[in-house]
């Protein structure tokens, strides 16, 4: 070992002293600061070097493969990505934070731990690491700008730089306190002091930023190397350049200089060697030879870690036969390898056409089907999987909440990829111990670092997508079906990444979301109810037990579910009023129900509205919670016709309050939809009623005519109306908004000639009362869209509807209301259209003389004559039978239709079809010809009133 240079205590340069150090391994490098001398060998062994040049072996680290020093510090890189710093701190430079501003013995810098790293560099005060994706961090010293983060603080932590994302960068090399970057495509970027011109930009300012150096511009560089004051490049045609403080020659442009742009090298003409590599000193530059010309140049490209390269190679020997002693070793890598972020956020990595170097927030850089298929190969063997699960239940705790920069969360998409292939190859159970770790570490991190990860999953192509959000339903089922069932912070931890998954879909643009159903759990009943039983007590009980899934994550529950939920708690609320068999007793005997244990509604047949009306502001909103007994006329129903009644009774009661004759609402261009009028005053009782109405209709599982756009749902839900509601609304408007937002030119809505000033329900208004008739502008167009929906939606009819609002959830119980999508909110209350009649000819059963193979004569006439109705009075016959209009979203497809003969005294050809509305029966005389039974059913159809049993030959529709 030799050793020259300037004795800085001493102040005269050192004649060249040889000395023989007893050491086992080779050197391999050697790094130099001023003062500080360190050693790397072959092993991965560092030794530093003490004032009598006495190597003392930093016995903590072991194999590294980089260090860099720095005026009074180093860092080391090993060989599985970590990063270690020691020496001086004062600045910051060792990253450990502003309460240790020294160490003796290396520190490991945890907060880099999950990046992949392929290089570390120290300058005087500053320190640096490059990721395997190019990514930057800096830390220390920032008087200068030197850590290019576009101001002069020091950093005390590793921090990105932001400025060079997605540049590729390759390479970093630090001076005293200015510092140079690579890129794969051979450019370069300086920035920090520039006193001397070693920045390259034709000036001596420092630079905060990273700048690229423009007069190398068009000769693509393969190598940078910065002294204290001054910068060396190398291009791929061998020519050197320098530029910088040039006062003790270390320019080598023949004089001494100060050149602030790059400038040739004079180098010896005399030889055929080509130039290899180029270094620089403290004040002095190197150019190295080679005389074989046909060595073959290292690939300027980032090198993942040699561990990472091999992984296949690995995985084939892990899964092969072995010995014993074989086995001990294999464990030993598979420990070191997947107890390591760094390693496993860089053994997938897009390498086509270096895409992994566009690594971002909005893009994770990873080939997962090459990681699915690496993972089908390791879970093949099960010690070879025990091992794997092992190591990462080992590392996932701790994982940092928040890594430095977005390299570190690749894990998580990784993990992802793993527990797929696990439950795909492994029995069910096999994958839960290691999806409960995942989830507590991805619950562990940042708002930040979940919003990346959910950008990233929402990135990735629908059939990965679809594929990760499987994988934790199908950890969750597993445990949902076990008995007993804990409802433990693990299970709902599995729950809430779920619910990220489902929160990240959302944010997606349309045509690339998930159906929101593919993220519905199966629940069976027993649990459904448990979970609703611990949502009604959790009031008064003293157990800390709480519901697992009801109202905490609506998200997994399907439609049917949700309704369940809500229909059952209706019914428990209802039974807490009423002893058993409360409701036959009083029936079988023909007597009038207790007023205090029924929601008792008496109306006229003429005047339904108004009376219900009246008798809403009489009563108190605790009855709305009881069983609803509806009587027409004083008409008490029999035990069995009671539902028949309540659904005539919201038939007629919606139909007649949204007509246009009660001057209620307000209507669309084309009157098939309803608004809240503008002008309608808040003390107006009818809208605190309607509220109710339509609370009681769903607290009575009862469908009704609710021509309301979708807006009127998202506003009961807390969700914000939009340009697509005001759309369905009044297409005219909508549109208009749509091309002024997105179609129009800014000097084409300068043509339009419009201002703030709209006019809505018969009414001019200001969008903006502050500045009357403010023109509408290409730069406030989008203002300008949100204000008119906001006052269509919202301010215009804010007083009215939250009466409306307050009615509904006096009757409802808005956490469980809340279950519900507004869509699937509006699906339930209004139900769906019904027109597929083949399928309702298909599915209908038939009863007593009609039960025949073949068809019944009877039932081939009723067929005949149904094909002929009009679609109107199909619709009609619909109402007829089942009592609703439209059919009940969730009995869409279970809905069937019952016939069978009617029983009746004298000659049939004098009935009419009477229906049973509970059960969908329909009692079908049997006529003598087609033509009177034509007359028969349109003439039951076309009538509007209602006529009971014993009504003889007149029409007949029983209310069961």
């Amino acid at each position: 070992m030799f050793s020259w240079g300037e004795d800085s205590q001493r102040g005269f340069r050192l004649n060249i002293l040889k000395k023989f150090v007893k050491f086992k391994d080779k050197i391999k490098a050697v790094s130099c600061g001023d003062d500080t001398v360190t050693l790397l060998s072959k092993r991965g062994r560092v030794l530093c070097l003490d004032r009598k040049l006495v190597p003392r072996p930093m016995k903590i680290l072991c194999a590294v493969s980089q260090v860099a020093c720095g005026s009074h510090h180093s860092v080391a890189l090993t060989k599985d990505g970590q990063v270690y710093t020691w020496g001086q701190g004062s600045g910051g430079q060792l990253g450990l934070g502003e309460r240790q501003p020294s160490a003796t013995s290396p520190q490991h810098l945890n907060s880099l731990s999950a990046v992949s790293l392929v290089q570390v560099a120290a300058g005087g005060g500053q320190s640096f690491a490059l990721s395997v994706s190019g990514a930057l961090f800096s830390w220390g010293s920032n008087r200068c700008g030197q850590l290019g983060l576009g101001d002069t603080t020091d950093r005390h932590t590793p921090t990105p730089v932001h400025c060079l994302n997605l540049k590729k960068t390759t390479h970093i090399s630090c001076g005293k306190d200015h510092t140079a970057t690579l890129t794969k495509d051979g450019a370069v970027f300086t920035f920090g002091s520039g006193e001397h011109g070693q920045l390259g930009h034709n000036s001596f300012r420092d630079e905060l930023r990273p700048r690229l150096v423009a007069e190398l511009w068009g000769a693509k560089v393969t190598k940078i190397a910065c002294g204290r004051h001054h910068t060396l490049v190398l291009t791929d045609s061998k020519r050197v350049y320098s530029f910088g403080c040039g006062e003790q020659g270390q320019l080598g442009h023949g004089e001494e200089s100060h050149p602030s742009v790059p400038l040739p090298v004079q180098l010896p003409q005399d030889t055929n060697d080509v130039i290899k590599n180029i270094f620089a000193g403290g004040n002095c530059s190197f150019a190295v030879y080679t005389s074989n010309e046909d060595v073959q140049e290292e690939a300027n490209t980032v090198r993942v870690n040699t561990v990472t390269h091999c992984l296949d190679n690995m995985i084939d020997k892990w899964t092969a036969e072995c010995d014993s002693k074989s086995w001990k070793q294999m464990k030993q890598e598979i420990h070191r390898m997947f107890s390591s972020a760094s390693c496993l956020n860089a053994c997938f990595l897009e390498k086509s056409r270096d895409e992994h170097f566009q690594t971002s927030p909005k893009y994770c850089g990873l080939n997962l089907p090459l990681a699915q298929l690496a993972f089908q190969k390791l879970v093949k063997k099960d010690n070879v999987f025990v091992g794997v699960e092992g190591a990462l239940l080992n590392l996932l705790p701790s994982l940092d909440k928040q890594p430095v920069g977005v390299e570190g969360l690749r894990i998580f998409l990784i993990l992802n990829e793993l527990l797929h292939v696990i439950q795909t190859h492994k029995p069910p159970l096999k994958s839960i111990k290691l999806a409960k770790a995942i989830a507590a570490a991805v619950l562990n991190l940042s708002a930040g670092s979940l919003q990346v990860i959910g950008d990233w999953w929402s990135s990735l192509p629908s059939s990965t997508m679809s594929k990760h959000v499987e994988v934790w339903k199908q950890a969750l089922s597993v445990i949902l079906s076990d008995e007993p069932l804990h409802r433990n912070s693990e299970v709902r931890n599995l729950l809430l990444v779920l619910q990220y998954m489902y929160n990240a879909n959302r944010r997606t643009a349309e045509p690339q979301q998930m159906p929101e159903s593919k993220f519905c759990l199966l629940m069976n009943k027993e649990f459904l109810l448990q979970d609703l039983q611990l949502w009604r007590s959790r009031s008064q009980s003293k157990k800390n037990t709480e519901p697992l899934i009801l109202c905490s994550f609506p998200s997994v529950m399907d439609l049917e579910s949700k309704k369940y939920v809500f229909d059952r708690n209706a019914e428990y609320t209802k039974n807490e009023a009423q002893p058993p068999f409360f409701w036959e007793f009083f029936w079988e005997f023909g007597l009038p129900m207790p007023q205090d244990v029924v929601f008792e509604v008496d109306v006229r047949r003429g005047s339904v509205l108004k009376d219900t009306f009246e008798h809403l502001a009489s009563i108190n909103q605790s009855d709305y919670k009881i069983p609803l007994a509806v009587y027409y006329d004083g008409n008490l129903p029999l035990w069995d016709d009671y539902f028949g009644f309540v659904k005539d009774f919201f038939y007629e009661v919606f139909h007649e309050m949204v007509s246009a004759e009660t001057g209620m609402f307000m209507y669309n261009d084309s009157k098939t939809l309803a608004w809240f009028p503008s002008k309608a005053a808040p003390e107006d009782q009818r809208y605190l009623h309607f509220g109710i109405l339509c609370g009681l209709a769903l607290y009575n599982q009862c469908i009704i005519h609710l021509p309301f756009p979708l807006a009127l749902f998202k506003k009961l839900l807390g969700v914000k109306p939009s340009l697509g509601d005001m759309m369905e609304f009044s297409s005219f408007v909508g549109n208009g908004l749509k091309n002024i937002l997105e179609d129009y030119t800014d000097d084409e809505i300068g043509i339009l000639d419009l201002d703030f000033s709209i006019y809505w329900d018969g009414t001019n208004v200001d969008l903006d009362p502050q500045n009357p008739e403010k023109p509408l502008t290409g730069q406030n167009r989008k203002e300008y869209v949100e204000a008119y929906v906001s006052h269509a939606f919202n301010t215009s009819v804010e007083g009215v509807f939250q009466e409306f609002k307050r009615g509904f959830f006096q009757v409802c119980d808005q956490d469980l209301v809340k279950l519900f999508r507004p869509r699937e909110l509006q699906e339930v209350l209004v139900g769906k259209d019904f027109n597929d009649w083949a399928r309702l000819k298909q599915v209908t059963v038939y009863e007593g003389k009609y039960n025949t193979t073949p068809l019944h004569p009877t039932i081939q006439m009723f067929w005949e004559v149904f094909d002929d109705l009009t679609e109107d009075q199909k619709k009609a016959f619909l109402w007829f039978v089942t009592g609703f209009e439209r059919v009940p979203v969730l009995d869409l497809e279970k809905f069937k239709m019952k016939i069978k003969d009617q029983q009746v005294q004298g000659s049939p050809d004098q009935f009419y079809p009477k229906a049973h509305t509970c059960f969908s029966d329909l009692e079908l005389p049997l006529y003598s010809t087609k033509e009177i039974m034509q007359t028969r059913l349109t003439e039951a159809l076309s009538s509007n009133k209602i006529i009971f049993k014993d009504a003889g030959t007149e029409l007949g529709r029983c209310l069961v």
